[in-house]
């Protein structure tokens, strides 16, 4: 049944946004583009497999926060080199970057336009829950008053999204005040997610597909999805750190997301007349956006690249338009076998993490919620606090 009434479609297509420039940092703006961004595919994957017609509404509000924050950085570049040379190429690297993140955007509000419209899978969150090895969304309902702290410090989730009637607020801040029977979207690795449900006595039921050979499309749909999201970071990651490295591994995964979506297409090819029509068409559409957002996303981390072309004075404009962040992110080629929790015992202690690994076979995203043992020439991309940088290079060379 389509939930698409005159006044959403209006949502779809509404005028132009009128920017009014903000005294904000670059780096902040960034960051809420990235954040957002990232809590946007996360809860749209959600929304799709849920059926939470509601949550996709609140979505379409999170795309237009985003699209005036990528205003807000064109406008900031703009008013910053004012009408010269200089301004001329921050203005291109502003909307190189402004563009691609559109697309990613229009991404996300496809598959919420897809859900309203009453186009989905016959298949449910649950049976991702079943087959998803990475991280997954839950949505709970607050038995009690409390700060968001109170709950990510006992259970290591992110919370994407609050609501408490019709006031909502996206990632809010540790201190924020979660009051009773507000609805809580949160995510993290399946097995503290599901352990959190089981904690609160909320019910759920994993659940196979009946249909034969389903189960690996589905499980390569959320590898997709899982790697989509890592793409997002990494190119984030190689704009603001210019990470030669790191961008030649963004080309990498996309060349294997590139197969996986091939093999995914064939795989629903031999299911065809084996599966209803709507699942067909709602996985077939899913995998398109999934796709136009990775591949935004490879364009993104190729930005640096223009560095080169462009003229030697002006080269510093890279690292003010945008500038860099707190954090350091680093590929590394392990010389010796690796036990990959053990590692991350460590890494914590800095504020660090393990984004991906990259094997003889594939890349891996998410690997902590999963039992891996790394060999000589696998590699790990690490991110971590640029405070701590000292003590992570040396527990990294002791450990790598």
């Amino acid at each position: 049944m389509s939930w698409l009434t005159p006044d959403i479609h209006r949502k779809f297509h509404i005028k132009p946004t009128v920017i009014k420039y903000k005294p904000d940092s670059v780096r902040n703006i960034l960051d809420q583009i990235w954040k957002l961004t990232n809590v946007s595919i996360d809860l749209a994957f959600y929304a799709y497999f849920s059926r939470d017609n509601e949550l996709a509404l609140k979505i379409l509000d999170l795309d237009k926060r985003v699209t005036e924050y990528i205003g807000q950085f064109i406008v900031h570049n703009a008013m910053a080199y004012g009408r010269s040379k200089e301004g001329g190429y921050a203005g291109l690297l502003s909307f190189y970057y402004g563009s691609a993140m559109d697309m990613i955007s229009d991404s996300v509000k496809d598959m919420v336009y897809t859900l309203l419209v009453g186009y989905t899978p016959r298949l449910n969150y649950n049976q991702v829950l079943t087959y998803a090895e990475g991280e997954v969304v839950a949505k709970l309902k607050a038995d009690k008053e409390f700060d968001v702290i109170e709950l990510t410090d006992k259970y290591p989730v992110d919370v994407l999204l609050v609501v408490e009637n019709e006031k909502y607020k996206f990632s809010p801040e540790p201190r924020d005040r979660v009051k009773k029977n507000s609805t809580i979207y949160v995510r993290g690795f399946k097995e503290i997610v599901l352990r959190l449900l089981s904690d609160l006595s909320i019910e759920f039921k994993l659940e196979d597909v009946e249909t034969r050979g389903l189960d690996r499309v589905l499980r390569n749909l959320i590898d997709i999805k899982d790697c989509t999201v890592l793409m997002l970071d990494l190119a984030h990651y190689v704009l603001m750190e210019f990470s030669r490295e790191l961008m030649e591994e963004v080309e990498d995964l996309e060349v294997q997301m590139d197969w996986m979506h091939m093999e995914t297409i064939n795989l629903l090819n031999n299911l065809a007349g084996k599966i209803d029509p709507s699942t067909f068409i709602g996985i077939i559409t899913i995998l398109k956006e999934l796709e136009d957002i990775a591949d935004a996303s490879n364009t993104i981390s190729r930005i640096p690249s223009l560095e080169e072309e462009f003229p030697e004075e002006y080269k510093i404009l890279f690292s003010r338009v945008f500038e860099s962040i707190d954090e350091k992110v680093k590929t590394i080629t392990l010389s010796k076998p690796i036990d990959l929790h053990n590692l991350d015992h460590y890494l914590r202690k800095y504020g660090g993490q393990v984004l991906a690994v990259k094997t003889k076979e594939s890349w891996i995203a998410y690997p902590f919620a999963r039992e891996i043992s790394l060999n000589p020439g696998d590699k790990l991309i690490v991110v971590y606090q640029e405070e701590f940088a000292d003590e992570v290079e040396k527990l990294l060379g002791s450990k790598t």
